[in-house]
């Protein structure tokens, strides 16, 4: 698809008068908005995939949940995640930094019920409805995230959108890889119950992180950060 793209899209002639690359260099080194959002997103990144890397057997293991009954939950997971970023959309252009904090804080209660599900062995009908909605609130929660912050990621840097989305896409694949590694050690060392507590206080650390910066949501029109 890459080459086929690449041999029969025209190309594009630059803008005259600008030079693409004039003064964009180091900028976003120098954009502490961007990257204190950048790190804040690769610890939230780090952590969601800690846990998210064991989903099938988190939900087997610690709520319950077998069979084909695992398969719908999992497909429970995507329709919320998509309802989320749906219900999210204008939240975000008004109140962005509450909506981030509202999404960080649903998925940090999620993981810490699960943590506390994986910890007690708890059984029972309430037990697997509790895991279940903890599970569907944790897929709304965790797709929600991404667009939200790369959006945030974007108005950084006015001048250089795209630029700016690269250096949050790069912090968020490394996250990927960094959680995914270390939910694999804690996982082969522990089981679920370590693997979840890690991912809730990894998500615990980035909303902290986000309650406390300041500028970093800022949005250039009549809404405010709040």
């Amino acid at each position: 698809m890459a080459l086929a793209a690449w041999t029969m899209l025209p190309a594009l002639a630059p803008v005259s008068g600008v030079d693409p690359t004039a003064g964009t260099r180091h900028r976003h080194r120098r954009n502490r908005r961007l990257l204190v959002l950048s790190v804040l997103t690769l610890i939230g990144v780090t952590g969601h995939f800690v846990a998210y890397t064991f989903i099938v057997v988190i939900i087997r293991d610690v709520v319950g949940i077998h069979g084909p009954h695992l398969a719908w939950l999992l497909a429970g997971f995507g329709v919320a995640g998509l309802a989320g970023m749906a219900a999210m959309a204008r939240p975000l252009d008004l109140w962005p930094k509450a909506s981030v904090l509202g999404c960080l804080g649903a998925l940090a209660a999620a993981l810490v019920i699960l943590s506390l599900l994986a910890v007690e062995s708890w059984s029972g009908r309430a037990v697997v409805m509790l895991g279940a909605a903890a599970v569907v609130v944790w897929g709304a929660a965790s797709t929600a995230l991404p667009p939200m912050l790369q959006a945030s990621a974007m108005r950084t840097s006015p001048e250089d959108p795209d630029g700016a989305s690269g250096l949050y896409v790069a912090a968020f694949q490394i996250g990927i890889m960094g959680g995914a590694l270390i939910g694999g050690g804690l996982y082969d060392h522990g089981g679920a119950a370590p693997t979840v507590a890690v991912a809730a206080a990894l998500i615990i650390v980035s909303m902290c992180g986000v309650a406390s910066s300041r500028g970093v949501f800022v949005v250039s029109c009549p809404a405010t950060e709040k």
